[in-house]
């Protein structure tokens, strides 16, 4: 292996804090106009994350802290939920915060604990009648603990809070956001939103020290500025008076992107309020005023001195129905837009946040240690008052490169140059190419006969090479008013009695194996119903070829759809050769890959996704896959026990076609996407022995017991690769290491564009016998098996399909459920309590093409 020193995007924190921080849990409850009844505002329990509660508990805390500016003094960290920090010993009980005129609230604050930077102090409860004996110490954090060390977790999320307030409440985004963005060369999308950089920073215990990471994220807000500007740019309107006049669909879509943005009211003092409704003809609308019938015009002339230019155009409504038109509201700058970004504005997006690395680093440096200071690391008030000191040079590190394998085809043996990642398919034939005798071609496309032939032409020289096939298939012209009828019409014409095989049974009637779909450019309707067709209702495996890509006949091209296609027919691409591709030979092994994918940003009443991705085969190129619903949001899976069992159902199945009553796996090489480190003992405690679990419902006998190796895969460093990031097979084992669980990054990818990130893998559960060393060179070697990809891929192909198949299949949610079509995808009031997940469970049909790989 060859040795590198890197850069990464960490900065060491080289003085811990040294002062002593008090933890309330508090505020508790809030008595709004002094009535006795409650009213919510944090509690001992979680509370939802509602932007709008969070917000209010930050104003009211500020006013507490303004207030009571001798006993507050210096100010206190607030999380705006429960947790309260200080390092001053805040006496406990009940304050009075006035909120205006007529309004107050009481705020009670109890003191739970004590966090040291160095020894653990205990707190003497004679003292203290309200403090728990709970203590924390921030130098544990760096040595081995306890996964359900409460106390270590609470010191970290103080360490969060006491590096991210400063910038955060400079940037104006909440204390305890882990991004706060900036309007600085900001990027105008259209429809209403724009493309803001902004900045990521995170607390991390790493073995002997704590590190800062940071990195550049993007999002999209709403377009800051004037509201009926911001109107107009979301409907794509060029006159303001079309404003007066919505059409019904108009209005509904305008109302769905509008509710919950703040405005700033122009003519008034009034702070800014969200947007609750909206409401047709604004300045029209009449209230009762001194006796008589007032409108909203006649009300802003009066107390105003100005009139109305647009009284008929929709305004909005805040608070309890006060109602404010559209010329006289701003927008607040940096609200982040929550919901889909549209289709049309995807690639604007997508452009704006790719960077090449070295741009990347320069960005992070001059965020961290350039004239901006926009993390404040060495001017914050709070990181002086906590001692801390950060060094704003980025750590550098040493790492090895890993050897890649060797990929064999029928024909070739490729030998892959160290670092690069890639190879070459031209000329090469499929290690086991599938049988395709039934096949045929649907076009929805508007394009000319010779193009479809050429296209054709193209793909059935590429095939013969391959050794797939040399049958020319039917074509049939689309309807795609009928989509339906025109692929049931390919399906029977592609059916030739002399391709069917002699052993075949003559009531049997063969199927057919593959349908190509020749779709226009931008078709998702079309495609939803393809793939309901193929993928659910008639278990018929179809291969989409969009509109731009397919005119061009590539040779590169058509290799990749044939990558795909082979694969879904159950052939066999190629395989590894290399000595972790020997110990998966010589050893009955599964590969799992497993993941929850969830809904989309304002899909609030959709569930989440779970998917799991098991190889049958030594080579990994056959694999078994297996989705399903639950609440939203939830990561542990749920049905991980029944998914297991039916994984290796399907193993013993294709197993015994070459041996009778084959054994189970001697290995379980579990690779788990997807979990945040503060989820690894909940995931370790819950989900491993649900995998255990299904070896006795399978009837394993115990001495057959499979050997668990459980690692989570997660995505999160100076010599490079030609696209200016680290070398395929990069791995660093030492120096950032997780100071609780064995650990390493590996980035196992080429670059291509942007800044490559390389997999973060922890183990959790190690019965397989492998050393470190071991798992990480398998762990490479299994990024080459990604059939639809002759390049290294960023996580093992298992893995890389299970987050396909559930990410893929929660983004493509109406593929699998009949009324695909009509499924909402606005935000929607509906809560976790609410949800119907017996509804979503009757909806949601698995793919009758879940051994074929059809998510590819």
């Amino acid at each position: 292996m060859t040795t590198l020193e890197v850069y990464t995007n960490s900065y060491e924190i080289v003085r811990l804090p040294t002062a002593i921080y008090y933890h309330y849990d508090g505020p508790r409850q809030v008595y709004l106009d002094r009535t006795p009844s409650p009213v919510l505002l944090t509690s001992s329990t979680e509370i939802k994350q509602e932007l709008s509660i969070k917000r209010r508990n930050y104003e009211i805390i500020d006013r507490l802290q303004l207030d009571n500016a001798a006993i507050f003094n210096p100010r206190a960290i607030y999380d705006g939920r429960k947790n309260l920090f200080s390092t001053r010993d805040i006496p406990s009980g009940s304050y009075t915060v006035a909120l205006g005129r007529t309004k107050s609230v009481d705020v009670l604050i109890k003191r739970v604990s004590v966090i040291s930077p160095g020894r653990v102090q205990s707190v003497p409860p004679s003292h203290h009648p309200f403090t728990h004996l709970s203590c924390s110490d921030v130098q544990k954090l760096t040595r081995r603990r306890s996964p359900n060390d409460v106390e270590s977790t609470m010191s970290l999320n103080l360490l969060q809070l006491i590096v991210r307030q400063a910038p955060n409440m400079r940037h104006k985004f909440p204390a305890d956001a882990r991004s706060f963005f900036i309007a600085h060369n900001s990027r105008d999308l259209r429809r209403g939103i724009s493309a803001w950089r902004g900045y990521f920073q995170s607390v991390r215990p790493v073995l002997g020290k704590l590190i800062i990471n940071v990195d550049v994220s993007h999002a999209a807000v709403y377009t800051p500025g004037h509201l009926i500007d911001t109107m107009m740019n979301f409907l794509g309107y060029s006159d303001a008076r079309k404003l007066a006049d919505l059409p019904p669909i108009d209005y509904v879509k305008l109302r769905v992107f509008l509710k919950g943005v703040r405005i700033k009211p122009t003519l008034s003092k009034m702070k800014p309020r969200p947007i609750s409704d909206l409401v047709r003809e604004a300045g029209m609308q009449e209230f009762d005023k001194d006796g008589e019938r007032w409108t909203v015009a006649r009300h802003f002339q009066h107390k105003y001195n100005v009139q109305l230019r647009f009284p008929r155009m929709v305004g909005i409504k805040v608070g309890q129905g006060a109602i404010i038109p559209a010329e006289f509201c701003e927008v607040v700058p940096g609200q982040l837009y929550r919901k889909k970004i549209p289709t049309e504005c995807q690639n604007d997006f997508l452009s704006f946040s790719t960077q090449k690395p070295a741009e990347r680093l320069r960005d992070i440096q001059n965020a961290v240690a350039g004239q901006g200071q926009l993390f404040d690391y060495a001017t914050s008030d709070f990181m002086k008052e906590a001692g801390m000191a950060v060094n704003t040079q980025a750590m550098s590190i040493s790492g090895n490169v890993i050897a890649p394998p060797a990929i064999r085809y029928r024909n070739d043996r490729v030998v892959i140059q160290p670092g690069q990642g890639k190879w070459n398919v031209v000329r090469k034939q499929f290690m086991q190419p599938a049988v395709l005798r039934f096949w045929g071609v649907a076009v929805f496309d508007r394009v000319m006969d010779h193009e479809i032939n050429k296209f054709l032409d193209q793909l059935m020289g590429n095939m013969e090479r391959a050794v797939l096939t040399n049958r020319r298939p039917p074509i049939q012209i689309g309807n795609q008013q009928d989509v339906e009828r025109t692929l049931h019409k390919v399906g029977n014409d592609c059916i030739d009695q002399r391709f069917v095989p002699p052993e075949w049974p003559q009531a049997r009637r063969p199927a057919p194996e593959l349908i190509i779909v020749i779709l226009p450019n931008n078709a998702a309707d079309l495609r939803r119903r393809v793939k309901h067709w193929g993928d659910i209702k008639m278990k018929v495996p179809t291969q989409c070829v969009r509109g731009g890509k397919w005119q061009r006949a590539s040779d590169q091209y058509c290799n990749n759809v044939l990558l795909k296609i082979n694969a879904r027919l159950g052939g066999t691409n190629s395989v590894l050769e290399s000595d972790a591709a020997k110990f998966l030979q010589n050893q009955p092994c599964m590969i799992v890959g497993a993941d929850v994918g969830h809904p989309g940003p304002g899909s609030a009443n959709r569930p989440s996704v779970t998917g799991l991705v098991a190889s049958v085969d030594a080579a990994v190129s056959k694999l078994t896959s297996y989705a399903n619903v639950q609440r939203p949001r939830q990561e542990i899976i749920e049905d991980l026990e029944e998914m297991m069992v039916n994984a290796l159902r399907d193993y013993r199945k294709f197993q015994s076609t070459a041996t009778p009553n084959p054994p189970p796996p001697r290995y379980i090489i579990f690779y788990r996407d997807g979990v945040s480190e503060g989820e690894f003992a909940q995931v370790a405690a819950r989900e491993i022995p649900l995998i255990r679990s299904a070896f006795a419902k399978s009837n394993i006998p115990p001495h057959l017991t499979p050997k668990l190796l459980f690692i989570v895969v997660g995505k999160r460093p100076a010599q490079a690769d030609s696209s200016g990031n680290c070398p395929a097979g990069l791995l660093v084992d030492q120096h950032i290491t997780n100071p609780n669980y064995p650990d390493f990054y590996l980035q196992s990818h080429a670059g291509i564009l942007g800044t490559s990130r390389p997999g973060h893998y922890v183990i959790l559960e190690n019965e397989s016998g492998l050393n470190p060393l071991q798992v990480q060179i398998l762990t490479f070697h299994l990024c080459h098996t990604y059939a639809s990809a002759t390049r290294s891929v960023s996580i093992p192909a298992p893995v890389y399909f299970a987050y396909s198949d559930a990410d893929r299949v929660c983004a493509r949610m109406e593929f699998h459920c009949e009324n695909g079509a009509g499924l909402d995808d606005a935000a929607t009031n509906v809560t976790n309590e609410d949800f119907n997940l017996e509804y979503w469970k009757e909806t949601f049909k698995q793919s009758g093409l879940n051994r074929n790989m059809y998510f590819l």
